[in-house]
């Protein structure tokens, strides 16, 4: 009886260590999220509840802009690939920009600007942009 103890509760330890365990390691790779898939701008909020409190805003899309993809590489570059629509007779076919991703302060920069992040999983990426009407909510999903 008292090996058939010992056994169950190594068996739970291991069993909580393992479950444990994959979820740091799931957050400590967060930059993997973004730099995994080619991501497109989002026109619904998949999870509304992580927007930040006070007036919010939707980044709203110009549907020249709905057909651009967006890849982050690991290499700190963002490739911006424009769709067929183009906006303002664009000729280039993509824009390559740099960006940082730090993950204690949440903070994201593109080609230099400044955003927040506020939710990042594989379905969808949300940051946001202070400004004097309020947080502009960007989706890339």
């Amino acid at each position: 009886m008292k090996r058939t103890t010992q056994i169950l509760a190594l068996s739970v330890f291991f069993l909580f260590t393992l479950l444990f365990s994959c979820k740091k390691e799931e957050h400590e790779q967060m930059i993997d999220v973004l730099t995994s898939k080619t991501w497109k701008f989002g026109m619904k909020d998949l999870n509304a509840s992580t927007n930040p409190s006070g007036t919010n805003f939707y980044f709203a899309v110009p549907e020249c802009e709905q057909d651009d993809t967006f890849l982050f590489r690991e290499d700190g570059t963002m490739i911006r690939n424009y769709g067929s629509k183009k906006c303002d007779n664009e000729t280039s076919a993509n824009k390559t920009v740099p960006f940082s991703f730090n993950k204690q302060t949440k903070e994201l920069i593109i080609d230099g600007v400044k955003y927040k992040v506020v939710e990042e999983n594989k379905t969808q990426f949300k940051y946001v942009l202070v400004t004097v009407n309020g947080a502009a909510i960007y989706l890339l999903q």
